[in-house]
């Protein structure tokens, strides 16, 4: 067969090169390729150990982006944390400086306390004495004076005793109605001439 295929090969040659260009036509290969039994391209049994290297590229993607994943919120986590804390610390400070002022009112009430018990005490020996003072002029009065009137002499009496000893010295300066001290206004001395 081979030497038949030969044979006809040498024969078309010859024909070709004795023919006249215009005299030559091709021949219709299409039947030609019909006729022959083609071999199908067989699909490439893959490779198992390719296989098993794509397999584990994949599983590795999958690692990198789940590392990446747990990354971001690691991020978040540990900026929620540093927040969390500046926050704790504010509130912390917070709770030291009331305990501070509860201190301070603390102590300005035991002040207080301190000076309600030393009022309290000066107005017990005021009203001794008023007793006392009460007491020393009640026996002035005679039995022929009638106990009303001796109560209104007693407290005219009183009342000028009162009002003598209430009356400045000195000269009067400016005076405060809201209970502030007020200073003295600076005198100068007059010219001796």
């Amino acid at each position: 067969m081979a030497l038949a295929v030969f044979a006809l090969g040498i024969n078309s040659a010859a024909a070709v090169y004795t023919m006249a260009p215009s005299d030559f036509a091709l021949p219709d290969l299409s039947s030609l390729a019909e006729l022959l039994p083609h071999q199908k391209a067989s699909d490439p049994t893959p490779d198992p150990a390719v296989a098993a290297l794509k397999d584990i590229q994949s599983a590795q993607q999958q690692h990198v982006t789940a590392l990446q994943e747990n990354n971001f919120l690691l991020q978040q986590n540990t900026a929620l944390l540093q927040q969390d804390s500046i926050t704790l610390a504010s509130l912390r400070q917070s709770v030291v400086d009331e305990q501070a002022g509860v201190k301070k009112l603390s102590a300005q009430i035991a002040d207080e306390h301190e000076d309600v018990k030393k009022i309290s005490a000066q107005i017990s020996r005021l009203m001794a004495k008023v007793d006392s003072l009460q007491n020393a002029i009640t026996p002035e009065v005679t039995s022929s004076i009638r106990t009303g009137h001796a109560r209104n002499r007693l407290s005219q009496a009183t009342r000028k005793k009162i009002v003598r000893q209430s009356k400045p010295v000195g000269p009067v300066g400016p005076v405060s109605l809201g209970g502030a001290p007020l200073s003295l206004p600076a005198t100068t001395p007059s010219p001796q001439g």
